[in-house]
């Protein structure tokens, strides 16, 4: 099992996940902002567009930040830093989403179940791989 947990593959896997789906929602802001704001015009979808273009920014971030470390660190280090910033990516992007939704974010729109259901797997995979090696020796 542990063989299949490599951190760094999963690690980069979730990275390259976040730098594609950034971009994607920044390159298609307005489409987004439409979907899941509904019948927008104006400033208001101007708005909406900024929003979700300033999302895609932070997720590409994430993405960039992800594979930066898991790059530049080895063993337990890489495993404690990829599983902290696993769980802080995804508390905040459940943070955003529920507050959204208080606010009319997603309602009547069109639900991404093949991206989400892969981001999540690769999450819990990557996390997986991180708390499996959390104490691995430094290597020499």
């Amino acid at each position: 099992m542990v063989k299949v947990l490599k951190t760094g593959l999963w690690l980069r896997l979730f990275a390259a996940m976040g730098l594609v789906g950034g971009l994607g929602n920044t390159a298609s802001a307005e489409d987004w902002a439409e979907d899941q704001w509904g019948t927008l015009s104006g400033r208001e979808l101007d708005i909406a567009a900024g929003l979700e273009l300033t999302w895609g920014i932070k997720i590409m971030s994430f993405g960039a930040l992800l594979m930066i470390v898991t790059q530049l660190t080895r063993a337990s280090t890489r495993a404690r830093i990829g599983a902290s910033l696993i769980v802080i990516f995804v508390v905040s992007e459940g943070v955003t989403v529920s507050t959204l939704s208080g606010r009319g974010y997603g309602e009547d729109a069109s639900f991404p179940v093949a991206p989400l259901l892969i981001a999540g797997v690769l999450a819990l995979l990557a996390l997986a791989s991180c708390i499996v090696h959390w104490n691995d020796p430094a290597e020499a």
